[in-house]
């Protein structure tokens, strides 16, 4: 079967790039922080990295909106968005291929874009972390700004069936897997440029614990209400981190994750190792980025 070396979760607002400023202390913590994931990921060699990210009314409109779409084919392009580069990304083909079909026979209506168009939610931390675009990719959109959202326990399911995917794959196979977003913010409103540290310190604390019950107890409402209207991208944390817990106990076919069981222990949930917490107005976001795979630095 395919192993799972690695698996992170980043803030990827694009001003950490469009307003980088190299003589701010707050942003060379941030930058520094990436540096670090660059090298931890080029030491562990994935041979695919998935991506979890949101879509930010760029690559589908309201005409079309899935709740989780993969994007399949050969290449990927970015849209070249708030600021970040577009690039050609090479796209890993027979991996989002299994990965749509194991997603059906699990349940998941999955929607399928070919060769897509992928904007700052993926190119911003891809950036920082893999400015070569060289390890093919599997972009998976997951719906965390246009309401109704998928419930946070469905995200948790959608990192288990990542999980599962995996060891269903060659065995020689190396995968990563990133969730981008957050933590707090407000986009398009007058709150914009708020931060609550408040909210995003007691995220973390849980990711640091590996308490992914606490996190699926919370609900759309509250997380909008405390953390702002793109907070609710924890969501791609939150499938980065089930996909980094192995099963204990219940049966194969069942989920650990599920509504009104979210603190029952059916998962060993790793320790995340919390490499940067940043608030910073000026980047309008509590930025974070967080290892949750392996739990000491590779």
């Amino acid at each position: 079967m395919g192993s799972l070396v690695g698996a992170y979760a980043t803030s990827h607002t694009a001003m950490i790039i469009r307003k980088f400023q190299p003589d701010n202390d707050v942003h060379v913590a941030v930058h520094q922080a990436f540096a670090q994931v660059r090298a931890e990921v080029d030491r562990l060699s994935p041979d695919v990295l998935v991506v979890v990210g949101s879509e930010h009314l760029n690559s589908f409109g309201y005409d079309s909106f899935p709740q989780i779409c993969v994007g399949i084919g050969e290449t990927a392009t970015g849209w070249g968005d708030g600021g970040v580069a577009s690039a050609e990304v090479p796209l890993a083909g027979a991996f989002a291929a299994q990965l749509l079909a194991d997603g059906v026979a699990a349940g998941f209506d999955l929607a399928f874009s070919a060769n897509p168009k992928i904007d700052h939610a993926f190119m911003a931390p891809m950036t920082l972390i893999r400015p070569e675009m060289d390890i093919p990719v599997v972009p998976v959109f997951q719906n965390a700004n246009t309401e109704p959202l998928p419930p946070l326990w469905r995200c948790a399911q959608l990192g288990e069936l990542l999980r599962d995917v995996v060891t269903r794959r060659p065995a020689a196979e190396r995968v990563v897997i990133l969730g981008t977003g957050g933590l707090s913010h407000w986009v398009g409103t007058p709150e914009m440029g708020r931060i609550n540290t408040e909210f995003d310190e007691r995220f973390l604390r849980h990711v640091r614990a590996g308490d992914l019950g606490a996190i699926l107890a919370m609900t759309t409402a509250d997380v909008l209400a405390e953390a702002g209207n793109g907070a609710p991208e924890i969501r791609n944390w939150v499938t980065a981190i089930a996909a980094a817990s192995t099963r204990e106990g219940g049966a194969a076919s069942e989920p650990a994750w599920a509504p009104g069981r979210g603190d029952e222990r059916r998962a060993r949930v790793p320790k995340g190792a919390v490499l940067a917490y940043e608030s910073v107005p000026e980047w309008a976001t509590g930025i974070a980025l967080a290892r949750l795979l392996p739990e000491q630095e590779p």
